[in-house]
């Protein structure tokens, strides 16, 4: 894999132990000490198949996204576990690059596609993962790491990026998916809104067209850390109704395959039946 700059932000793999000890302090840094994935692990990752991508600014390590080979029974696969960016080089794009140099590295050695999971309730990470990106999500994992230090669910989609595939070029050369027909796409989930602001969400909305509808919406709000640490029934009862709702959706064939914001407060999921 080349190196590759980025003005003053310059990418290549990392196989060596000093370095990996670097990624193991920006996970602390990053995501605190209960959340690391060790040096060891990575070393024998990196050994067997893996790949560990870091971001430089000049030689301090300030970003990365770590690998490692998966099954499913028909094909290898990169199951990507790990990202971490250091807070002071966040929103430059760092992100979406080291995904982007993780696609190439993988496709150099013979992958066709990357597996991750991400909290359904973080938009910022949807909106790239699907619309950015290309990936798709047909599956929800309940509890995914079991429960978190407040007690709430982990739960977690599934992403799946097939790197060589039109969907995910188009993506990735900045070409989006189709939204404006979104807002007359059954939502299955009913949003409250009370004097222009979340209020959380009430029944389920036309779940009756699971199944019959070509494409749905499954609504998140996007600042959901505020809403889980001001209203946490409210989250709660949010991410039930969305573990639920997708779950029943992803049964009848639907894929998430967008990201749209129709209201401030609301990001939408929009699923389609698979073609």
């Amino acid at each position: 894999m080349a190196t590759m700059d980025d003005g003053s932000i310059h990418y290549r793999l990392i196989t060596n132990v000093s370095e990996l000890h670097a990624c193991v302090k920006l996970q602390k840094q990053v995501w605190g000490p209960d959340t690391i994935t060790s040096m060891q692990q990575m070393r024998a990752a990196i050994l067997h198949g893996g790949s560990v991508i870091g971001a430089f600014c000049g030689e301090a390590l300030v970003g990365f996204c770590y690998g490692f080979v998966g099954y499913d029974g028909r094909e290898p696969y990169v199951g990507s576990h790990m990202m971490a960016i250091g807070p002071e080089y966040r929103d430059r794009g760092i992100g979406m690059r080291l995904k982007l140099e993780q696609r190439l590295w993988a496709m150099e050695a013979g992958y066709g596609k990357i597996v991750w999971t991400f909290d359904p309730f973080e938009s910022r990470n949807g909106y790239l993962n699907i619309v950015k990106l290309g990936g798709t999500v047909s599956a929800y994992i309940p509890e995914f790491y079991g429960t978190d230090g407040a007690g709430f669910p982990t739960d977690r989609f599934v992403v799946t990026w097939d790197l060589s595939s039109e969907r995910v070029v188009r993506a990735i050369g900045g070409q989006q998916e189709r939204t404006e027909d979104v807002p007359d796409c059954p939502r299955l989930l009913t949003v409250a809104m009370a004097d222009g602001a979340l209020a959380g969400v009430g029944d389920a909305g036309e779940t009756h067209r699971i199944g019959t509808a070509e494409r749905v919406r499954l609504p998140i709000p996007r600042s959901a850390s505020k809403l889980k640490q001001a209203r946490p029934e409210v989250y709660r009862n949010w991410q039930r109704g969305l573990r639920e709702l997708a779950t029943a959706a992803f049964a009848r064939g639907y894929q998430v395959v967008c990201c749209h914001s129709s209201e401030p407060e609301v990001q939408d999921y929009i699923l389609e039946m698979k073609r």
